[in-house]
């Protein structure tokens, strides 16, 4: 029994070790070992405006549509467009797999439009 535990308290310093050691490598590659998600906030229209954000505990590409400080809409889309004001009235797309849907912002709701004046797909999509 005392051999038992004695190969228990090995192994847990040699992990104790390993866990440290990696550490320090990760921070003097200039990373940590639990790297946190990199987020960006993109230019907007009015009062709003997208923020993306990848890596760390978000599976892929995550997206969110704020209003001012306000978030009203979020996604795990592959790409975004806009926002883009036409006529007084704000529109976002959001793209998967090469479908688009647009959206036109109202205060703090978002419709979706299956409408889109042209007008709006040239903003969008010049």
């Amino acid at each position: 029994m005392g051999q038992l535990a004695l190969g228990f308290r090995s192994l847990l310093i040699k992990a104790a070790i390993f866990f440290v050691m990696a550490g320090l490598l990760a921070w003097a590659l200039g990373g940590t070992l639990f790297p946190k998600p990199t987020i960006v906030n993109m230019s907007g229209a009015g009062s709003l405006h997208f923020v993306a954000s990848s890596g760390g505990e978000t599976n892929g590409l995550k997206w969110i549509l704020m209003q001012d400080d306000k978030p009203i809409l979020e996604g795990h889309w592959q790409a975004v467009v806009g926002p883009v004001i036409v006529d007084g009235d704000a529109w976002v797309a959001t793209g998967n797999a090469g479908q688009w849907q647009i959206s036109k912002v109202t205060g703090k709701t978002i419709v979706e439009t299956k409408d889109v004046p042209e007008k709006v797909m040239r903003a969008l999509f010049p």
